[in-house]
């Protein structure tokens, strides 16, 4: 295989991973005797972990002189914790447990998207292979559970994560000793984070990216409710993410030709204010087969921000710090903005109920895009 069907390859199993995981550990979680809010904040504690183990990763996987080995043993660490994941039922261990195999699951898509963009292959045609996984793994999750028992979803994010960190030993990454490091003398400085941060445009698209990145994600975590107390059914709610995360993959190829066609900021503008409409919708408490039938959105609104919003981070930052820039990208406005989503999203589950959880995604989702044009980030500077 060459290098760009190792890194698709890579992103099918690492996001297969995620896909079994994510939108089901709510309903395991619910299964073991979990309330609401236990499980807003398992998954905000599981996050903030996140924050600073992409913090922590990150920075190792710039300074390392090969990041595949980075990637690789943070995939074989996520593996066997989230096998013991599957023998924890006690609120306060699981926490632990929980957190414990985020810190070393979180910072996989951060390491993972650096090492594609660093060795330039187009990174949307190798992120919607990852749609496809995530898509494929929640429909069988979804399957397998409802057949088999919930618990079995640890044993496939294990199994995908494994094979993942099997194919990174093929992948031909390059060495970061090659990388151009003009902060020093030797051109071999350490590269750290307030290099990142003296760049206002980085901070101020990464502070955004908290009210317009999070919710994707903590929907995961809330849609099988919705989506069940709309009318819907355990196995339906694979079906759903099947159509949803499934028809990212096309939108996540049409993207770099949409962002060339209106620029990568307006076509940002225009996915987070879809986003938004689309969550105060689903406030209104949709029918399952209305939730359904607009699968579409999901695919029309990640397609582009996941590739896009990115992409668009590691261009305004120098080329030696795309590591760390990525890295802050998932600890803040992905990791951040998922705390904000799973833990008050846990105190509106248990007070207004599903329908109350996407009124307030969609009022963070409304501020965020308000934030990005106040900023000027939706400006095209080379125009």
């Amino acid at each position: 295989m060459n290098n760009s069907l190792k890194l698709k390859t890579l992103y099918f199993f690492i996001f297969s991973a995620m896909g079994v995981m994510n939108p089901l550990i709510s309903q395991y979680l619910n299964s073991i005797g979990f309330n609401g809010t236990q499980i807003g904040t398992i998954t905000s504690v599981s996050t903030a972990v996140a924050i600073f183990a992409s913090t922590f990763w990150g920075e190792r996987y710039a300074n390392s002189k090969d990041g595949r080995k980075v990637v690789i043993f943070l995939c074989v660490a996520a593996a066997l914790v989230g096998i013991l994941n599957s023998f924890v039922t006690v609120f306060a261990v699981f926490v632990l447990t929980y957190g414990l195999m985020f810190f070393f699951q979180g910072p996989i898509n951060g390491t993972s998207d650096s090492m594609v963009i660093e060795n330039g292959v187009e990174f949307a045609s190798v992120r919607l292979w990852g749609a496809v996984g995530y898509a494929l793994a929640v429909f069988a999750g979804g399957r397998i559970g409802e057949h088999f028992g919930l618990e079995n979803i640890f044993y496939i994010y294990a199994a995908a994560y494994l094979i993942g960190a099997f194919v990174v030993t093929r992948v031909v990454s390059k060495p970061h000793e090659n990388i151009e490091r003009p902060d020093t003398a030797d051109g071999k400085g350490k590269i750290g984070y307030r290099d990142l941060f003296a760049d206002k445009k980085a901070v101020r698209l990464i502070f955004c990216g908290i009210f317009i990145c999070g919710s994707n994600v903590a929907n995961n975590t809330y849609f099988s409710f919705l989506y069940i107390d709309g009318g819907g059914t355990m196995s339906g709610v694979g079906t759903a993410f099947l159509l949803m995360v499934g028809c990212e993959a096309p939108f996540m190829a049409l993207a770099p030709w949409l962002s060339r066609k209106i620029t990568r900021e307006k076509a940002i503008v225009f996915a987070a204010v879809l986003q938004a409409v689309r969550f105060l919708w689903y406030a209104t408490g949709p029918s399952a087969g209305m939730l359904i039938g607009t699968f579409f959105l999901q695919g029309i609104v990640n397609g582009i921000l996941l590739v896009e919003f990115v992409k668009y981070v590691s261009s305004v930052v120098e080329p030696r710090l795309i590591g760390i820039a990525v890295a802050a990208y998932y600890a803040i406005s992905s990791h951040i903005g998922t705390i904000i989503c799973n833990f008050f999203g846990g105190i509106a589950m248990d007070y207004f109920g599903s329908t109350g959880v996407y009124g307030l995604f969609g009022m963070l989702n409304a501020f965020g895009v308000i934030l990005f044009v106040i900023f000027g980030l939706h400006k095209n500077e080379k125009s």
